[in-house]
Order: C-alpha cells, then structure tokens, then sequence
C-alpha cells in the first residue's frame, strides 16, 4: 500500500511539473499537443478499452495520463525541466491552501443554486 501511496505522490509532483511546462513559451508544441491527446484521452468517451467493461474500462484511462506525463518529461528541454521544477515546488507547497480555497467556492456555489432552485419553486 506504500508503494501506491509514493507513486501517487510522484505522479502528482510530476504533474505539477507538466502543468508549469505546459504554460512555459519554451516548451516544443509537440510536447503541449501530446499532452492534450493524452487529457482528451482520459475524458473522451471513446476508448481502447470501453468504461462498460468492468476494472478494465478505468485502469487504460488511469494508465494513460501517467504514461504520458513520465514520457513528456523526458522530452522537455532541460533548461524548461529545471524552471519548472522550481515553480512545481513552489506550487505545491501551496497546494493544499488552493484546494481548500477551491473546496470553499464549489460549496459557495453549490450553495447558492439550491438556494436558488428553492426560491423559484416555492
């Protein structure tokens, strides 16, 4: 279960990583359009593997994103790798203070379209 545990924790660094890159102008559009196939992938309906078939259906979608965030990495120039590995950093730090803050608005909003829902049908 450790083992899960600190891949997650990588993959979610190493996103983070991809996330800074992705809005460097350095970064090869090769690199930027891969990784939108590979997002596109994840949400897309439409897979190798269809989400009907039970197990099956999520581990290609949950193989896809990682395999294409560890294969992207390797292509960044090194100079665009370092700068964001230094923001990711910075970024995550944070991270938690931004989902919270993120969490909050969602209920905010959550919140105000029951109380609206109930005001129009009362």
């Amino acid at each position: 279960m450790w083992k899960l545990f600190s891949f997650l924790k990588m993959f979610r660094e190493d996103l983070l990583v991809m996330m800074v890159a992705l809005k460097d102008s350095r970064t090869p559009a090769a690199i930027k359009a891969a990784f939108l196939i590979g997002l596109l992938y994840c949400i897309s309906p439409i897979d190798i593997i269809p989400d009907g078939v039970p197990v099956l259906g999520m581990i290609d979608d949950a193989a896809v994103l990682p395999a294409a965030v560890f294969g992207l990495l390797r292509f960044l120039p090194p100079a665009v790798r370092a700068d964001a590995e230094v923001k990711a950093e910075r970024l995550g730090r944070r991270l938690p203070y931004i989902l919270a803050i993120a969490s909050l608005a969602l209920l905010a909003w959550i919140a105000l379209i029951i109380w609206g829902v109930v005001t129009i049908f009362r």
